[in-house]
């Protein structure tokens, strides 16, 4: 009875080691299972996302694609012309800017030629 006694006292911090290691092992694969449940669900979201999105562009089908040649040739004709106003909007506003500097530049030269005017007033009147 002694001896059994014994080994088991000798043999407690390995059986205690072995349980350790088993409750380590199962909280390690409790915490893999959880994270690898969290991305199976946000795999599922994305599918279910996925299978949302197709069958809505199912249901509307291509609007591309159902547009006959005659409203498409309307439509690049528009466009054309768009870009054309477009373009024409641009040469505009480029010249009013410019026609705006221009102004800007006579109106500081007047400004400058009038002060040396007084410039030249004081320095007679000085003088």
């Amino acid at each position: 009875m002694v001896d059994i006694w014994v080994t088991i006292n000798n043999s407690l911090p390995i059986i205690l080691l072995f349980v350790g290691l088993i409750i380590v092992y199962f909280i390690i694969r409790e915490i893999r299972l959880m994270y690898t449940k969290t991305k199976m669900a946000q795999l599922d979201l994305e599918k279910e996302k996925l299978q949302l999105i197709k069958a809505d562009i199912e249901q509307k089908g291509h609007p591309f694609f159902r547009v006959p040649p005659a409203k498409m040739e309307e439509l690049k004709g528009l466009e054309d012309e768009n870009s054309l106003l477009q373009t024409d909007i641009f040469a505009q506003q480029s010249a009013v800017e410019k026609r705006i500097q221009r102004l800007e530049s006579k109106v500081k030269l007047t400004k400058l030629d009038h002060m040396i005017e007084k410039i030249k007033k004081e320095e007679d009147r000085l003088g």
